[in-house]
């Protein structure tokens, strides 16, 4: 291995990037530390996900794309349906991943997070919850990292994925900040109806899209696209009670379910933001991925992918004995125009929701985007 080859890296951040990344790291020999802010290792307290075939894809290079399949409900359609409950149509999702995984897999966030960390632990990855990166002191070949335990140490890299609303981009990119959307998300997780086994997306209605998503063999989760231009407060006490509101005048599976969101804390509410941070995402021993530098509204169901792809390429090119540098030319040259693409069309579908866009082909963007996604990462 060349003396400028990473051996050692700090990942600061324990969500979906950080796992992915510190576990094809260390699959690849190299040393991971990683660091969580929070107390322990959870699920970031969300309900569910959809695993589009991209994603399960560059899963399976690490290892769990079938440990997901086990754990959620694979499909290859979703039924699109008017407000009242009745069948639209069944709408294709096509296998880009390849033809061994199905066109989209819903699974619960806590069963995807407790794959993703084993497969850390079992990778030999250094896991340290509670703590998070204070500063760093860089130099040409090397940066020293100060934790917030006290711990200082040298690396060869820190990678920061520590979300959207990292506390670390502002000294790494001075100027990338979140910006609002004007939509916002409701998801409720429920019981899972006898006989779905697929998502089901409600078109049409008072909001953008309700739609409802099975994630295991007993549990789905309700979900509410709504447009929200005043971005408002919610009180979390109520939380419940505001989204059966809601959801009155929907019929069908969403009608029957509505009732039993019954409790504050298994409702999750959040305004949608986004963010393009211009490349090349930090400095030369000092970069970010993820959330932390490209998210979106969920229109396309690409934000998970996208973590889990810029974790498994970077990876593959520092996996490969080059310098840094050329590491992550190549890194940036194979992820921001991917990543920027699916911001751009997730926004522009975003926007014509708010607006009610007429005479806009929205098939023809996801068409599109489909189409571009179903290349390698």
């Amino acid at each position: 291995m060349p003396s400028s080859a990473v051996r050692d890296v700090l990942v600061v951040g324990g969500g979906i990037s950080g796992l992915t990344l510190g576990t094809a790291l260390a699959q690849a020999g190299i040393g991971v530390d990683l660091i969580e802010i929070k107390d322990s290792f959870t699920d970031n307290g969300g309900v569910g996900l959809s695993l589009v075939a991209n994603a399960m894809r560059a899963l399976a290079v690490i290892g769990v794309a079938e440990q997901c399949l086990a754990a959620g409900v694979p499909a290859d359609s979703m039924a699109l349906l008017r407000p009242d409950g009745v069948l639209l149509a069944d709408n294709p999702l096509p296998r880009i991943g390849g033809p061994q995984w199905p066109g989209s897999t819903g699974i619960a966030r806590s069963a995807f997070h407790h794959i993703l960390l084993s497969a850390a632990r079992e990778a030999g990855v250094r896991l340290k919850s509670g703590t998070t990166l204070e500063d760093w002191t860089e130099t040409p070949t090397e940066v020293t990292a100060t934790l917030s335990d006290g711990t200082r140490k040298t690396y060869d890299l820190i990678v920061c994925a520590d979300g959207l609303y990292s506390k670390l981009r502002p000294r790494i990119i001075p100027g990338a900040e979140p910006a609002y959307t004007g939509q916002s998300v409701w998801r409720a997780s429920i019981q899972r109806p006898e006989g779905i086994d697929r998502t089901h997306i409600y078109l049409g209605g008072r909001h953008g899209v309700v739609g409802l998503c099975p994630v295991s063999s007993t549990l789905a989760y309700v979900y509410i696209v709504e447009a929200a231009p005043d971005n408002p407060w919610q009180d979390p006490a109520t939380l419940h009670d505001v989204m059966r509101e809601k959801l009155a005048g929907y019929g069908g599976i969403v009608a029957d379910v509505a009732g039993s969101i019954d409790r504050p804390d298994a409702v999750s509410y959040r305004p949608l933001d986004w963010i393009l941070a211009p490349a090349p995402w930090g400095s030369r021993r000092v970069r970010m991925i993820g959330d932390a530098v490209h998210a979106n509204p969920p229109v396309l169901a690409q934000g998970a992918a996208m973590g889990i792809e810029d974790g498994i390429v970077l990876a593959d090119e520092l996996g490969n004995g080059t310098d840094l540098d050329t590491a992550f030319d190549r890194f940036i040259a194979r992820r921001y125009a991917r990543s920027a693409m699916v911001v751009e069309a997730s926004c522009q579908l975003a926007r014509w929701e708010v607006e009610h866009t007429p005479g806009v082909d929205v098939a023809a963007v996801m068409r599109k985007a489909a189409q571009a996604l179903a290349e390698p990462a």
